[in-house]
């Protein structure tokens, strides 16, 4: 069975905590990040962190690692650079709900400790963060989504960030959100994305490192309007962590291919609580071990980690 925690003791002054990004720091650890707060777009919801030091069963107390007075942030996405430079990309809602939010970036180079002056890369009200971010043959590509239209689309810089711009969105029934990248063998690029209504997990493929992409086609796999994550593991495998349901937030799953293909093979489940266990993110460390946050009932973030031989225990699909 997964060890699992809650990274956090739900806090009387912020009561409310979603959308968590896990990253893995090498030597220096495990880093969450989340969005914490009254309630989800209160003025005070902030950018929330905590490590797990490597050997560790305890994660650090929780601090405030960013925060605009005023103003609600969330969808944290944190890229750890080859030159030790972390890059921190996430929302700010100018006023009121999500589809005025509007991306930033930060930047810190001494671990996380302090961060450089936001920047705003874009200045669509709505253009939406919350899947890792990737740096494929020198081109820095940021899943995004609009949130007034629902349609995912790609933040791409050529140029180490100096400029962006944005692909084609895509296009689904209901709508889609949440696009989760992985590079497949050939170099083409795989992306699963969240539905906008009751239904399925959707699919797309680019072969041009994230330019364009094909139409969307439905996975085998249920999604009830929430988060997922895709990562591809060491041994070339590929992860997801969703719901099994295309009606609740639960139970929380992880299913893994049998290769570095789409070959899904084994499915477990983490957690299956009858309770909202939403938004996972996924990182592996260098000992092979999976590690994994998600929401439980928008109060805390719990953790679980695992490794292969408890997943390939699982049923299969």
């Amino acid at each position: 069975m997964p060890f699992k925690i809650p990274v956090f003791a739900r806090m009387s002054d912020r009561p409310f905590a979603h959308c968590s990004t896990l990253t893995d720091l090498g030597e220096a650890g495990l880093m969450a990040i989340w969005m914490g707060g009254e309630y989800e777009t209160a003025p005070n919801v902030c950018l929330m962190a905590s490590r797990l030091p490597r050997g560790a069963d305890q994660w650090t107390r929780p601090a405030i690692l960013l925060e605009v007075e005023g103003h609600s942030m969330g969808q944290p996405v944190l890229l750890p650079r080859a030159d030790g430079m972390l890059w921190l990309f996430y929302n700010v809602i100018l006023h009121d709900h999500w589809e005025n939010a509007v991306p930033y970036l930060t930047i810190s180079s001494d671990g996380g400790e302090t961060w450089s002056a936001p920047r705003l890369l874009f200045d669509t009200p709505g253009l939406m963060l919350r899947s890792r971010a990737h740096v494929i043959e020198g081109r820095i590509i940021v899943p995004a989504y609009d949130e007034n239209t629902w349609r995912s689309c790609m933040m791409l810089s050529d140029d180490e960030g100096e400029t962006w711009r944005l692909t084609a969105p895509m296009e689904s029934p209901q709508g889609n959100i949440h696009p989760n990248v992985v590079q497949l063998p050939d170099g083409r690029l795989l992306c699963y994305l969240r539905t906008g209504g009751q239904g399925v997990i959707w699919r797309s493929e680019s072969a041009d490192n994230g330019e364009t992409w094909s139409p969307l086609t439905p996975t085998r796999f249920p999604n009830p309007n929430s988060g997922i994550d895709l990562l591809q593991l060491a041994s070339g495998q590929y992860l997801l962590a969703f719901n099994n349901s295309a009606t609740h937030r639960t139970p929380l799953c992880v299913a893994m291919t049998n290769s570095a293909t789409e070959d899904w093979h084994w499915l477990q489940a983490v957690d299956d609580e009858f309770a909202e266990l939403s938004y996972p993110s996924l990182a592996q460390t260098d000992d092979g071990v999976i590690h994994l946050l998600y929401t439980y009932r928008r109060q805390t973030i719990h953790y679980a980690r695992f490794d292969l031989d408890w997943l390939t225990q699982g049923s299969l699909l």
